[in-house]
C-alpha cells in the first residue's frame, strides 16, 4: 500500500477475526512501515509506504472541523484532487460515512481517492454536530475577504499600493484568525446559509485572493498552509492556469474562476470590464471555458467587480454557487448569490482594523 503524506491509515485486517496485528504506520512521516498478521503457523507482512513529493493534493472545501447546528442538515462541501500526472481526479474521490444531525457528537467523514499507479490519498473531515444551546448562529452576515497581492520586503513590488499586503501583516492576521478559533466555511456551505437551510457559526470567514498573483502562489499560500487556513484562488484561467493549478497545488487552497479572458478593459459600466460589453451568450462560454481548468463551478469573481443583468443570467446558466462582486458588504442571509459583497481587505490596515471588519 502507497499512501500520500497525512492520508489516514485504514487498516483493512484480514480475513480471519483473530489474527493478531502489531506494527503502526505514522502517515505525518514519509517512510516505510510494515503491518504484521499472525494467526497459527501463518505470517503475512503488509508492506506501506508514505511519500512525500506532492504526488497528489486533495484539499478539502471548507473547513476540516465542520460544525453543524442540531437538527439543520449536514451540507457535503466535498474536495478537490490534483495528481502530478493524472491531473484532476476530483470525480474519482470516494466518500464514506454518515452524519445523523438528530443527535449531538463527531462524526467522521473520509475522502479516498486512488491514482493509476495504485497511490492511495485520504482525508478526514470531523462533523460536529451542536446542540442548539452551545450552537452560536452568525447574525451579522459572513465576512467575505477579498485580498490581492503579498510580497516580502526582499521581493517588493514596482508600484506599492493598498492591493498589496506583506507576508508579515498577513501572518498576523492569520495568526489572530486561528487564535481565536475563526470557522472558514465552504462555497456549499455559504450557499444553504444564504438560501436559509442552515445557520453558520458565529465567527465564520472565507478568505479570497484575487488574480493569482506570483507573490501570492509563492508568500502567500505557504503562511495558509503553515496555520492551516483554507483560502480560495480566483484565476485568471487563460494566463497558464492550468500550470498554476498543478504547480502550487496545496491542501488549503481551493482554485476557483476569475473568468477565462474577461479580466480586461472594454466596457462602459463600472470599473470597464470588459463583460459589460458581452452578451448572455459570450459570458457563458467564458465562465464554462474557465470551469474545464479549475474543475469547478463553486465560486466566481467578477473580473473588477462589473455585474450586468446578462451576467447574472450566465451566471445561472454556468451553475456557479456564489458569484462576487468587489461592492464592500458582509453576505447575509436572502442575498442573491449571482451578486455577493466581500470585504477588502487593506495592505496598509492595522490589526485592530482587520479585526473591526471581521
Amino acid at each position: 500500500m502507497t499512501l500520500m503524506l497525512h492520508s489516514p491509515y485504514i487498516e483493512y485486517g484480514t480475513n480471519i477475526k483473530d489474527v493478531k496485528i502489531e506494527g503502526e504506520v505514522n502517515t505525518n512521516k514519509a517512510g516505510q512501515y510494515q503491518i504484521h498478521y499472525t494467526y497459527q503457523h501463518q505470517n503475512v507482512v503488509r508492506e506501506v509506504e508514505v511519500l512525500d513529493n506532492q504526488q497528489i493534493v486533495m484539499n478539502l472545501n471548507g473547513d476540516q472541523n465542520t460544525y453543524v447546528k442540531q437538527g439543520q442538515p449536514y451540507i457535503e462541501s466535498g474536495c478537490h484532487v490534483i495528481d502530478q500526472d493524472d491531473g484532476d481526479l476530483t470525480k474519482e474521490v470516494q466518500i464514506k460515512g454518515e452524519v445523523d444531525t438528530s443527535k449531538i457528537g463527531d462524526y467522521e467523514i473520509i475522502y479516498t481517492v486512488e491514482n493509476k499507479n495504485h497511490i492511495i490519498c485520504a482525508k478526514k473531515r470531523i462533523v460536529h454536530v451542536v446542540g442548539e444551546k452551545d450552537f452560536i448562529p452568525n447574525t451579522k452576515g459572513i465576512p467575505v475577504l477579498m485580498y490581492h497581492y503579498v510580497y516580502t520586503k526582499n521581493d517588493l513590488p514596482k508600484q506599492l499600493n493598498t492591493n498589496y499586503i506583506e507576508d508579515t501583516k498577513l501572518e498576523e492576521q492569520l495568526k489572530y484568525l486561528k487564535q481565536e478559533n475563526y470557522y472558514f466555511p465552504s462555497y456549499q456551505e455559504l450557499s444553504a446559509y444564504i438560501h436559509g437551510k442552515i445557520d453558520l457559526p458565529q465567527k465564520s470567514v472565507i478568505l479570497t485572493f484575487d488574480d493569482g498573483q506570483k507573490g501570492f502562489l509563492e508568500y502567500g499560500i505557504p503562511l495558509l498552509e503553515k496555520y492551516q487556513i483554507p483560502a480560495t484562488s480566483f484565476l485568471i484561467s487563460s494566463k497558464d492556469g492550468d500550470k498554476t493549478i498543478l504547480r502550487y497545488a496545496s491542501e488549503y487552497i481551493s482554485f476557483q474562476s476569475h473568468s477565462y479572458d474577461m479580466h480586461k478593459g472594454g466596457g462602459t459600466i463600472g470599473h470597464g470590464g470588459i463583460i459589460s460589453a458581452l452578451n448572455t451568450e459570450q459570458i457563458t462560454e467564458d465562465l464554462l471555458k474557465a470551469q474545464k481548468i479549475v474543475q469547478n463551478s463553486e465560486a466566481f469573481a467578477y473580473p473588477y467587480g462589473d455585474v450586468t443583468s446578462q451576467a447574472q443570467v450566465a451566471i445561472k446558466k454556468a451553475n456557479i454557487l456564489c458569484a462576487f462582486t468587489t461592492q464592500y458588504g458582509k453576505v447575509k442571509k436572502g442575498d442573491d448569490p449571482t451578486k455577493l459583497k466581500r470585504v477588502r481587505v487593506l495592505g496598509d490596515g492595522s490589526l485592530q482594523s482587520y479585526m473591526n471588519i471581521l
